[in-house]
């Protein structure tokens, strides 16, 4: 109903070719109404909204993180800012596996520390790339 863009609910209906009840219901979660992963898409371009996507990964037990469209001299601080996103995930992810027992074995801590050390270092080069930058 408040859409980030501005853009009130029935012009969205109308932009997307749907019917403004039907998408209200389809939205509310109303049973025997479903929202189709074709509409999550354009929805999110005309809303201009990421919430469901936020809220898909919360449920998934992850995170959404939009990073920038970038070309050109910009290009590398993107590229890097995605490997220190896989290196965080990795990281989160061994600790996570670990803490299913309760504990974390010395084998485990060993593997995290590897990988805390490897986040660390994909965050530093991100750094590194935005600092080298040109102006």
């Amino acid at each position: 109903m408040r859409a980030p863009s501005g853009i009130p609910a029935q012009t969205i209906a109308d932009l997307l070719d749907w019917k403004y009840a039907t998408m209200m219901s389809e939205l509310s979660g109303q049973p025997g109404h479903k929202l189709g992963a074709e509409r999550i898409l354009p929805l999110l371009d005309v809303t201009g909204s990421d919430a469901p996507l936020h809220f898909l990964a919360r449920e998934r037990g992850g995170v959404f993180v939009k990073l920038p469209q970038v070309e050109g001299p910009l290009e590398p601080v993107t590229r890097q800012c995605l490997v220190a996103m896989r290196e965080f995930g990795e990281l989160v992810g061994a600790t996570s596996d670990a803490l299913v027992d309760g504990a974390i074995s010395p084998e485990e801590a060993k593997h995290i520390l590897r990988l805390g050390h490897e986040a660390v270092t994909a965050v530093m080069a991100l750094l590194k790339v935005v600092e080298a930058r040109p102006c």
